[in-house]
């Protein structure tokens, strides 16, 4: 919790970096991968950036749920597996270890599967054996497939494989599907990664809800439009929250617009840990304000308490039905929560000692 609110971070995915998972053709995506990740600090948190060494390697879970709930006031996260993106050779972030990490903890953490195939047979199957296996609250896909040096879009309103694979996860009992969408990442087509193709399936699909991965990123007005049509469309803030540091006046005119036209209960906090780290985001966010320049100028209004709470946790814990108060009992004498009691360590140290 922080400042007595309760925090779920709606994205963790510890990625394989690692040598053999690498592609070494795809130095360029590498690097902007890691380029990625030290944008997310201001100089002022330099420690809070891996190094190329501690980022480049098969993640540690365990880092990663110390990262949130020891040096960071997280109370709860959700994994999200990702398929193959093309500049490693198997998942960047593996269901069957996500999955097994989230039966660990089973308080602290939800998983999401995906599938990592064109095949629409066999991306059903892949997401049937994940269902039985470990019971996943939701479905992460990507907008493309990789295989044979290629990078194949998809669009999420394709009647021969995206519509029939959510008709088949809503009949396993999937509830919740959550796409990457506005940041683009070659050698994909810049294409898919446009919102377009949102309205289709979340209009067919109304007990489903869909969320925008790295919404806030681009497209803000065209995201405005779908969320005023379809209130089963959730925006998770990954990669935006990160602004609140290094683009603070960017951050502010986004979130301040999605209030401003949307209302605020259908925002999520999201870190994509091990991208960012959570800590200095969540404190840099219990202390912002909108400038007042900004707000003159856009007729935004100051954020509220009630804005901060429900974008930290309880849009999420609404979404997932989730009690706040029986979460928050279930992990108040856990491990994690001894280890914070007791001293907050510095940043990433269980890599570091």
């Amino acid at each position: 919790m922080i400042d007595h609110q309760l925090v779920i971070d709606a994205v963790v995915h510890p990625y394989d970096l690692s040598a053999p998972n690498c592609v070494p053709e795809y130095k360029v995506q590498l690097d902007a991968v890691y380029a990625a990740h030290r944008m997310s600090f201001d100089e002022a948190h330099r420690t809070h950036m891996l190094t190329h060494e501690e980022f480049f390697s098969d993640f540690s879970y365990e880092a990663m749920a110390c990262a949130e709930f020891v040096e960071s006031p997280v109370d709860f996260a959700i994994i999200h597996a990702l398929p193959c993106l093309g500049f490693v050779k198997g998942y960047l972030t593996d269901p069957a270890r996500a999955g097994a990490f989230q039966r660990r903890y089973p308080k602290r953490f939800m998983m999401y599967a995906t599938v990592d195939t064109p095949d629409l047979k066999a991306a059903v199957r892949q997401l049937k054996q994940q269902v039985d296996e470990f019971g996943p609250a939701g479905l992460k896909v990507y907008p493309a497939f990789f295989y044979d040096g290629l990078g194949q879009g998809w669009r999420l309103d394709s009647e021969d494989f995206a519509l029939p694979l959510l008709q088949e996860a809503e009949r396993m009992g999937i509830r919740h599907v959550a796409i990457h969408k506005a940041l683009w990442l070659p050698p994909a087509p810049r294409d898919v990664f446009e919102i377009g193709d949102l309205d289709t399936p979340m209009g067919r699909f109304p007990n489903l809800s869909f969320e925008m991965v790295h919404a806030g990123v681009a497209f803000v007005d065209e995201t405005i439009e779908l969320m005023r049509r379809h209130p089963n469309l959730y925006l998770t803030l990954e990669t935006l929250f990160a602004y609140v540091l290094v683009k603070p006046d960017l951050f502010g005119r986004v979130i301040a617009s999605f209030i401003q036209h949307c209302g605020n209960d259908r925002m999520l906090f999201a870190t994509g840990n091990n991208l960012a780290h959570p800590d200095p985001l969540l404190k840099a966010f219990a202390n912002y304000r909108l400038p007042d320049e900004l707000m003159q100028k856009h007729g935004f209004k100051q954020l509220t308490a009630q804005d901060r709470a429900n974008i930290l946790g309880l849009n999420a814990a609404r979404l997932h039905r989730l009690d706040p108060a029986q979460l928050l009992a279930g992990i108040g004498d856990d491990e994690f929560a001894r280890a914070r009691g007791s001293a907050v360590p510095p940043p990433w140290s269980l890599l570091r000692g």
